[in-house]
């Protein structure tokens, strides 16, 4: 059985920026077709810790990720 991994990336955290690091590399990675492992994404959350909370929960508690 392959392990259920939930990665995320954030929004910018400036206003002059055109790219997130982190959010790139999931990018990247959705195109891999390799991984031994399921997958669930959740890509450019707000960072604000309260905006993003209720759609991360609501996510763990739909994939029980391991």
């Amino acid at each position: 059985m392959k392990k259920r991994i939930l990665l995320i990336s954030f929004d910018f955290w400036l206003k002059d920026q055109h790219s997130n690091f982190s959010d790139d590399l999931l990018f990247e990675v959705t195109k891999l077709d390799m991984i031994p492992s399921d997958l669930s994404f959740l890509r450019q959350l707000s960072v604000d810790v309260q905006l993003a909370r209720t759609p991360v929960m609501e996510k763990i508690n739909a994939i029980q990720p391991d």
